[in-house]
């Protein structure tokens, strides 16, 4: 939908700025250091991967939600695949969630 391709596009822009955590080592350590704003799953992550890294955020009281592909993901930000990203600034995850929120 537009609003997803929207998003894909905020989230590459979150990336350049530097508010944005991928790679699965990054986003544990962000994860675990409450440095998140607000975590993003894909929808086609596996479960497990999935559930592991709710858990984490729940524990740390850290927002999430699922969006999105992995393939889709990896390519907005320039990288290979990515099955979440984590987004350290508040403004940019406040606006990823209502964009988000709106399209529910």
């Amino acid at each position: 939908t537009m609003n997803d391709k929207a998003i894909y596009q905020f989230l590459g822009l979150a990336q350049k700025a530097g508010f944005l955590l991928s790679g699965s080592e990054q986003l544990m350590d962000g994860l675990k250091h409450k440095k998140g704003t607000l975590l993003l799953i894909t929808e086609d992550a596996s479960e497990r991967t999935a559930g592991e890294y709710r858990a984490i955020a729940e524990r740390n009281r850290i927002p999430w939600r699922t969006f999105g592909e992995k393939e889709k993901l990896g390519q907005a930000l320039g990288k290979g695949v990515r099955t979440a990203v984590l987004i350290t600034d508040s403004g940019f995850g406040q606006a990823v969630c209502r964009k988000l929120d709106a399209g529910r």
